[in-house]
């Protein structure tokens, strides 16, 4: 029983929380959001302020530091060749509004919110002012430890919160359709 006791306090010891990692946040590439050559959004961003993130407590909780969150977008954008290698046409901040995270569970849930806003360097014009809610499921299967599945969940949702960016942006900054709005397409026969 005093061994039970031992192992169980290790684990719990040994476990615990990890600030989330920026590449495990970034937005991946598909084909609907790949930037042709001469779009508007090609190489036109710049990452400004990014506010609202925590930094992890080892001894509590998993959170997204705003230097991770930053460096999440700057990569994603860099996938997707938006990001300027100097000063872009648009600067781009992030206001981390909330990081909605369970206290505990088997299954853990975590919802961002973030309010994104993008300026146009030349003249100040606010051009996209968004506030993007996106959930991320990190299930028992993917980590034992429930610190590591928080980790999980809230790379999760952060992900999909730049992912969902991109997409508006692509939709009302470069010229096409949002993706709910695309038409459909009828096959010529």
């Amino acid at each position: 029983m005093k061994k039970l006791i031992l192992v169980a306090a290790a684990i719990a010891l040994s476990a615990c929380a990890s600030a989330s990692k920026p590449g495990a946040m970034v937005a991946p590439v598909s084909e609907a959001n790949i930037i042709a050559d001469d779009s508007p959004l090609r190489d036109a961003f710049t990452v400004g302020a990014v506010v609202g993130g925590k930094e992890t407590n080892p001894l509590w909780t998993s959170e997204v530091s705003n230097t991770d969150f930053a460096e999440a977008l700057r990569q994603s954008l860099s996938a997707h060749a938006m990001l300027s290698a100097v000063e872009g046409k648009y600067r781009l901040d992030a206001e981390m509004l909330k990081l909605k995270q369970p206290f505990a569970g088997f299954n853990l849930t975590v919802t961002s919110t973030v309010r994104y806003t993008a300026t146009e360097v030349a003249n100040g014009a606010v051009v996209f002012d968004e506030t993007i809610e996106t959930p991320y499921t990190a299930q028992v299967g993917d980590s034992f430890l429930a610190v590591k599945r928080l980790q999980l969940a809230n790379e999760g949702s952060i992900k999909s919160n730049i992912s969902k960016l991109i997409e508006l942006l692509i939709a009302k900054l470069g010229g096409g359709a949002p993706p709910e709005a695309a038409p459909a397409v009828t096959p010529v026969s």
